[in-house]
């Protein structure tokens, strides 16, 4: 789904042009999505919940089914929102903001969406309706959208790279001798700080007897930092420069140097995160 119909169509309208920031996300706002290929127009329908936001769909289309509002934006410009597609989605997906609706669009988007107010058009009661094709494409795409992460999953029942050393009476230095690493990244390996490389895992495993965990933990309060829109920019940059484009890996890669940092000795309270990411990417090269 490289190809974005949605945000072409967008483009061809005569519309002012789009301010493309990135605050927080917040009730009301109009946002391009994308993760991975995937992008759709979506509207913020209330504050995020850890690190999620939940959103309905719209579309330049002008057209819909009977939960879907003609919404006014504070550009001027309207769009068709799908309030019967809605998803919650991880706002680190969430590109750039392009406007925000009208406060009584919104009210009207709302009143739709909970109260089953009719929308602007009938309801699709027929496949072979052009609607339904919209709809569809729609729905697949806030639904690849709500599935996306860039977390490593948890094992269950696996040992982690630390457990297996432990086991083996297997040292940090005796790791960084092996892999040819430092002993720094040999620490953050066995506080699971990162995750091993395919070909690190190939040497744990020999060296260990057992194929340990490839993934890594990070703290909750910097997962959520980093999925923070202010980023997005950056990050895709250093995933461009060192990850081949792959923003996964950068993220991985990101949050273990983080984590890395604040394993120095520092002043005693609570880690200011945004303030650390906003150090450590003005300094990446």
């Amino acid at each position: 789904m490289s190809h974005d119909p949605l945000l072409h169509r967008l483009a061809q309208l005569n519309w002012p042009t789009p301010p493309a920031d990135h605050p927080d996300p917040a009730p009301g706002q109009l946002w391009r999505s994308t993760w991975n290929g995937v992008a759709s127009i979506v509207v913020t329908l209330a504050p995020p919940t850890g690190r999620n936001v939940a959103v309905a769909v719209a579309s330049a289309d002008q057209t819909g089914d009977e939960g879907t509002v003609v919404a006014d934006t504070l550009l001027g410009m309207t769009v068709a929102v799908w309030t019967t597609i809605t998803a919650d989605i991880k706002f680190f997906t969430l590109e750039h903001r392009i406007t925000d609706l009208t406060a009584a669009s919104l009210d009207t988007v709302l009143d739709v969406r909970l109260n089953g107010t009719p929308g602007a058009w009938v309801p699709i009661v027929d496949e072979l309706d052009d609607r339904a094709l919209i709809r569809a494409d729609l729905v697949d795409r806030i639904e690849a959208l709500a599935n996306a992460d860039w977390l490593p999953e948890t094992p269950t029942a696996v040992a982690t790279v630390g457990d297996l050393a432990a086991q083996a009476s297997i040292t940090p230095s005796i790791l960084a001798r092996e892999l040819g690493i430092t002993p720094g990244d040999a620490r953050r390996l066995t506080q699971g700080h990162r995750a091993p490389s395919p070909t690190e895992i190939s040497a744990l495993t020999e060296l260990l007897g057992a194929v340990p965990a490839s993934t890594a933990t990070f703290d909750e309060a910097l997962v959520a930092s980093m999925d923070a829109p202010e980023f997005r920019p950056a990050l895709q940059l250093v995933a461009d420069r060192h990850h081949a484009g792959d923003d996964v890996a950068a993220r991985r890669s990101f949050a273990g140097t983080m984590m890395a940092m604040a394993a120095r000795p520092r002043e005693q309270g609570p880690r200011n995160w945004r303030a650390m990411i906003r150090d450590a990417l003005l300094h990446e090269d």
